[in-house]
């Protein structure tokens, strides 16, 4: 499926193409990384969050849900306390259901998809951690220190994989 772009491009948002995409151009991209480095911080923050609100536009994240199939989500305390709320849950009862430590010591969900996905929804979206809140996280400051998380979002991730690309354009 591709959806029409302000600037003329196509907008890829089926996930199968844009896993191939995104494997074929692993070296192109981590070339391209490498460049990003070399430009003004500031200036590619503004680059990014400005394509990226428009993708975002044009992408229903709901319809996608890849992040809440594919991604190991890690609440912080008060996303866990808000969920276990929503849930009617004692946060122990929560973490105990749902929660695991990590290789770090990190509580993330035991599952994927996300156990609070339900027939392709998240059946907490009003109260859904932080981090998905704010995935694929392009619009926060200095995004010079996250490319290599941005690289690997680019398989997961419609927004990602598309502003990635439309940046690539910007310096074409």
């Amino acid at each position: 499926m591709e959806l029409s772009f302000e600037s003329g491009s196509a907008i890829i948002a089926d996930l199968n193409l844009i896993e191939k995409m995104a494997t074929r151009q692993e070296e192109e991209n981590q070339n391209f990384i490498s460049f990003l480095k070399s430009r003004n911080p500031l200036e590619l923050d503004q680059w990014v969050s400005e394509i990226s609100k428009d993708v975002a536009a044009q992408i229903d994240c709901k319809k996608c849900g890849n992040c809440c199939r594919s991604l190991t989500v890690a609440p912080d305390y008060q996303d866990i306390s808000r969920l276990a709320n929503a849930l009617q849950q004692e946060t122990h009862e929560f973490k105990r259901k749902y929660m695991r430590r990590d290789h770090v010591g990190d509580m993330v969900f035991k599952q994927r998809p996300c156990p609070m996905l339900k027939n392709g929804l998240c059946s907490v979206y009003e109260d859904r951690p932080k981090t998905c809140r704010t995935y694929p996280h392009l619009e926060k400051n200095n995004v010079i220190s996250r490319l290599g998380n941005v690289l690997s979002n680019l398989k997961v991730c419609p927004i990602a994989f598309n502003t990635f690309e439309l940046l690539k354009l910007r310096f074409a």
